[in-house]
């Protein structure tokens, strides 16, 4: 069958995406009129089929829509398969699994196994290095290859994309997403959910990228990972991958580091991960108003303040946390970071030791 190529269309308000989703919910035999009053739109349950770009969702109600479309369509995708949809507590611990790997490639070797280990409720997970160009498969395990299954598999072949981009501090691009399904909808509404080019009718379904990202560095923190998830993937509007700045790829480096008790990377270590040289490093890092030693002490200020939140840690223990050799040590820096000493911020903050 020859594929067929979409072209991405200019973003439409969220209000004329929803009601495409709606639709699609609808055909499936569902209630679309109770999405909308859980979304807090009781007015628009009766004529939802004549929302259009003057129909305003504030963010909270399309990510509420999208969200629960989703979830139904993915339901109702699943009904011949044989098995139970991904928990939103098992893709939690997924993303929380995959923050801890050091490069994109582990990352991906990691979720292939997390999701083996849940029967593949997180895709069938496969990577194919192809010379300069990676392949992200994703098999779904659908018997029927309808709408409800494309819209499904999309939003989940995504959010690896987004995820991917947000944990590396890079906008992955560029993207092609093969889809192994015929061209159910218009580009449009497509196109503001997913705005790269997706090609139809393929072998499989698959992201392809170039394999230099495989070894940048993850960068990103657990806290950071805690907030990320609130909303994600569901939320569109927001960049949840960005063109970080060299000083924010350090410092996430550096976190990741210490929160996993492992040692900080050398400043030729970094240069090697982020491929320049030491000199370049430093130089970037200067025109961002910064330096190594800075970001490091930055990091460690930030982690020291949170473990003294917990009360059941010694000093000992958060000096060693943070990568110092012994108290005296670790009051020394804290004393220069806050102005006053571990023992008394902890019991300004009410904490016992």
């Amino acid at each position: 069958m020859a594929k067929h190529l979409s072209q991405p269309a200019r973003p439409l308000p969220s209000a004329e995406v929803a009601r495409a989703l709606l639709l699609k919910v609808a055909e499936a035999g569902e209630d679309a009129s109770a999405i909308l009053r859980n979304a807090g739109l009781p007015g628009l349950s009766g004529r939802w089929r004549r929302m259009s770009a003057r129909t305003r969702l504030t963010q909270e109600q399309f990510i509420s829509i999208y969200r629960e479309c989703v979830v139904i369509l993915d339901r109702y995708a699943r009904i011949d398969t044989g098995l139970k949809p991904l928990e939103r507590i098992e893709y939690e611990m997924l993303c929380h699994c995959l923050i801890t790997c050091d490069t994109l490639a582990e990352v991906i070797e990691r979720a292939a196994s997390f999701s083996a280990m849940i029967q593949h409720r997180a895709g069938e997970i496969a990577l194919e290095i192809l010379g300069d160009r990676a392949e992200f498969k994703m098999g779904s395990f659908r018997v029927k290859h309808d709408v409800s299954a494309f819209l499904s598999d999309i939003t989940g072949l995504y959010a690896y994309h987004r995820l991917f981009g947000w944990l590396i501090g890079e906008d992955i691009e560029p993207l092609t997403i093969e889809m192994v399904y015929r061209k159910f909808m218009e580009d449009d509404p497509v196109a503001h959910l997913v705005p790269h080019q997706i090609l139809y009718d393929c072998l499989g379904n698959a992201l392809i990228f170039p394999a230099r990202y495989l070894g940048y560095p993850v960068i990103r923190s657990p806290s950071e990972l805690r907030e990320l998830l609130k909303n994600f993937p569901f939320d569109l509007t927001a960049m949840q991958s960005r063109q970080t700045q060299m000083s924010e790829r350090v410092r996430g480096l550096f976190s990741a580091a210490l929160a996993q008790r492992k040692t900080p990377p050398t400043t030729a270590e970094l240069a090697d991960q982020f491929s320049i040289s030491p000199t370049t490093l430093k130089r970037r890092l200067a025109d961002e108003g910064t330096s190594i030693k800075m970001i490091k002490e930055r990091c460690r200020h930030e982690i020291a303040l949170m473990l003294l939140s917990e009360e059941h840690l010694s000093l000992n223990e958060v000096a060693a946390r943070v990568g110092l050799s012994d108290t005296t040590a670790f009051s020394r820096a804290f004393r220069q970071w806050q102005g006053q000493s571990p023992t008394e911020y902890r019991r300004s903050t009410g904490r016992v030791l």
